[in-house]
């Protein structure tokens, strides 16, 4: 008798609303064909939606103040160092880890937040954000291996604002060399647990988003024909899993057109509350003194807050609660170039991070003590990308980027997974994967 299988692929930035829209002008057959036998609804990501943060919450089914993956980009209050946040900083154990040691088969490719790649009773492919193939893979040998074979982690994101027609190739032949691999290792072993993501569709998305929409020619042409080529390889792979596997796919966050790219250091500076000892800044060690808040991507605003930050100016208490309700006012005010508001709403960052582990989620929230939970988070209305870069020309922004996130439209597609618990966010999905195994 075949042992439980369940298998996952993500496709990373797809929206729920898109891949509707492709199965009705029949772009997409073989995930029509899909549909027939499967649930299919739209599901939301997390604040802030971006990848690292989404796919660590799915990793572990945690708050990122709880998991501990809070952006790209992370800093050390005490000494203003900055550092990209990996595996490595993971407060909880994944899900690949928990189903290891219950002595389940795991497989993972590609997912994000798995570099360095633990040591699993499996196999782990670290996805981006890591670049060396030779350091990226558990077991070590199999980096050799997909090196020679062609596989590589992630696009070249530059090659994309010098060259699009390059780009888009580029794109194309690392989508078939993913799923080829994805076939190689589906077959070596009859997996547990065995799971692929395609992050190919959201770097389409940063780039050919508004010439799909807009129609542009032949950029929409080749939208369309990436997802028909995307369609013939997922519907493939779907015919070669076993008859009685359970099937997962899901995406992290939605996708629309890219209105502006806001600078909230920027406006900071514009605003008289972010000052540097030189300009341009190098980094976090040339803000002056006298700043009393700064950004970090993607709209997550810390104050200089004494007691915590390196050179704390804002006095807890009073002074501080005052800052943040004067910052939250002004950004609702913020407008855009054509004079449309920019953001839908500005929270305090414990109501969407949730607060770490041992600390109490009371009224008085002491944020001396919660290191790397933003005071504020600004969440911006659809079509704008709140940036974190230090040093800008301007607050608004247009560059060879025409997408960016959404915290809605993202979709969950279930087939053969037999249970009944609900899912409406990403970090839910955690769960159902482990009841899946738990009732199994």
């Amino acid at each position: 008798m075949m042992r439980k299988q369940l298998v996952v692929l993500a496709l990373d930035g797809v929206p729920f609303s898109l891949l509707n829209e492709l199965v009705g002008h029949r772009v997409m057959p073989h995930f029509a064909e899909l549909l027939t036998s499967a649930s299919f609804k739209t599901i939301h990501s997390v604040h802030p939606p971006i990848s690292s943060v989404a796919w660590a919450s799915f990793l572990t089914g945690e708050k990122p103040a709880v998991h501990g993956i809070t952006g790209f980009l992370e800093r050390d209050p005490a000494t203003w160092e900055w550092y990209v946040p990996n595996a490595s900083h993971l407060k909880k154990a994944t899900l690949f880890e928990e189903l290891s040691a219950a002595g389940y088969r795991v497989f993972s490719m590609n997912v994000p937040v798995t570099f360095p790649p633990p040591k699993i009773n499996g196999v782990v492919i670290s996805g981006f954000l890591n670049s060396d193939l030779a350091k990226a893979t558990y077991p070590p040998a199999i980096g050799m291996f997909l090196k020679a074979r062609g596989y590589r982690i992630d696009a070249d994101v530059e090659l994309g604002k010098r060259d699009l027609a390059k780009f888009y190739t580029q794109l194309l032949e690392i989508m078939q060399k993913r799923f080829e691999m994805l076939s190689y290792f589906y077959e070596k072993e009859d997996w547990h647990f065995f799971m692929g993501h395609i992050m190919e569709t959201d770097r389409l998305h940063h780039f050919f988003w508004k010439y799909f929409k807009n129609k542009t020619e032949p950029m929409a042409s080749q939208f369309v024909d990436f997802y028909r080529q995307l369609d013939e390889q997922l519907g493939q792979f779907i015919k070669s899993l076993k008859e009685q596997s359970a099937v997962v796919l899901l995406s992290d966050h939605g996708f629309t057109e890219l209105k502006y790219e806001v600078n909230l250091n920027r406006w900071l500076m514009e605003q008289g509350y972010l000052f540097f000892k030189e300009a341009p800044p190098k980094n976090l060690q040339d803000l002056h003194e006298f700043t009393t808040a700064y950004s970090l991507y993607p709209g997550r605003i810390y104050i200089n807050l004494k007691e915590r930050e390196k050179s704390g100016k804002v006095n807890p208490g009073v002074e501080y609660e005052n800052l943040c309700n004067q910052l939250r006012e002004k950004l609702l005010q913020l407008k855009d170039p054509e004079g449309q508001s920019v953001i839908a709403d500005v929270v305090r960052g414990y109501q969407v991070y949730g607060l770490p582990t041992g600390i109490d989620n009371a009224l008085f929230v002491d944020m001396t003590k919660v290191e790397n939970v933003p005071d504020l988070l600004a969440i911006p209305n659809g079509g704008y990308d709140l940036k974190g870069v230090l040093w800008a020309n301007s607050v608004f922004n247009q560059t060879e980027f025409n997408g960016t996130h959404t915290f809605d439209d993202a979709f969950l597609l279930l087939k053969n997974v037999g249970t009944s618990y609900k899912v409406s966010d990403i970090r839910q999905v955690y769960q159902l994967i482990k009841s899946y195994f738990d009732n199994s």
